[in-house]
């Protein structure tokens, strides 16, 4: 019987140390910190300045991530947990560490960036705010609006007008009443930059308003001058600039009598007004809401917001 057990340990010996070695070299490749979970407990440091994270008694993470309860921090070559900004050493990305050291996302830094649900700084939105206000600033030092108070303030708002779900920028010369369209800019997102679409005169007696079709889902400039002449321009999908589809034009001939052009074929009077109710039919109506007063105070809140719904955009 003693002969027989020793027989079957014998045969379960070489089985045991097989598993033992594998076993061993699995917990030996995981890796520590974040991808990986060796547990630990966090501990002030010596001089009490710096947290730090110890696997065991005197042996402290050093230069590497540690995930602990849902949340990821930053460790450096001397075991310290870092705040602000950290650069990982395996992507050269980086990364803003809240003040209790937890990596940050989605949310504004202190500096003025933006990190997105990766942590990662969204570049090119950083670049479109900047952008966007550079084109606002310019406007409210413009001497024509920068004495204005109140209602007679320029108004603006950030409006996506040409379908690429990007928001451009599309000023008046009052905020309580637009009448008047000042200036429209379109984000260019290859060129990451703001591209003027329209630039009124401050000091020019043109009228100019924008009107959006509801059917079409398309956004329209009309400009109408003291002489009588009236452009309806269309903005294309994806486009940059507005398009002149609709001229009118009213002149005199040498007897004094009214001659009516159309995009500059000669019309009837009664023709005229029809091609000019047609025109007014594809333009839409009027955009008279949603304007806010053009201040500092006010261009941050609306440009400095997270960009939750336009997320993918960015992440591009």
């Amino acid at each position: 019987m003693r002969r027989w057990v020793k027989l079957r340990l014998n045969r379960c010996i070489p089985v045991l140390v097989s598993a033992v070695l594998v076993l061993a070299v699995l917990v030996l490749a995981m890796p520590r910190g974040v991808y990986g979970a060796q547990e630990g407990t966090w501990d002030r440091s010596e001089d009490g300045k710096y947290w730090m994270y110890f696997y065991s008694p005197g042996e402290p993470a050093e230069d590497e991530w540690i995930e602990d309860q849902g949340k990821e921090y930053y460790v450096d070559s001397k075991g310290r947990m870092k705040t602000g900004w950290v650069t990982d050493k395996r992507d050269k990305n980086k990364y803003y560490m809240g003040e209790d050291g937890a990596k940050c996302f989605n949310m504004f830094t202190p500096d003025g960036h933006y990190v997105g649900p990766d942590g990662l700084i969204l570049e090119s939105f950083d670049t479109y705010r900047k952008a966007v206000k550079k084109q606002l600033e310019r406007l409210m030092k413009d001497k024509a609006y920068k004495e204005r108070d109140g209602a007679q303030r320029p108004g603006f708002m950030l409006w996506d007008i040409n379908g690429d779900g990007y928001r451009d920028v599309v000023a008046v010369d009052c905020a309580q009443s637009p009448g008047r369209v000042v200036l429209t800019a379109v984000w260019d997102p290859r060129e990451e930059e703001m591209v003027p679409a329209f630039e009124a005169d401050p000091d020019g007696p043109d009228q100019s308003f924008l009107t959006y079709n509801q059917d079409s889902q398309s956004v329209w400039l009309t400009i109408v001058k003291n002489s009588g002449e009236r452009d309806f321009f269309q903005m294309k999908d994806n486009g940059f600039q507005f398009e002149n589809i609709w001229h009118f034009e009213l002149d005199y001939d040498d007897w004094g009598d009214a001659v009516y052009y159309v995009n500059g074929i000669k019309y009837d009077a009664q023709e005229w007004e029809q091609a000019l109710s047609q025109a007014g039919l594809e333009a839409g109506a009027a955009v008279t809401e949603g304007f806010l007063t053009l201040d500092a105070e006010t261009v941050k809140q609306a440009v400095d917001c997270s960009p939750e719904e336009e997320m993918p955009l960015w992440q591009q």
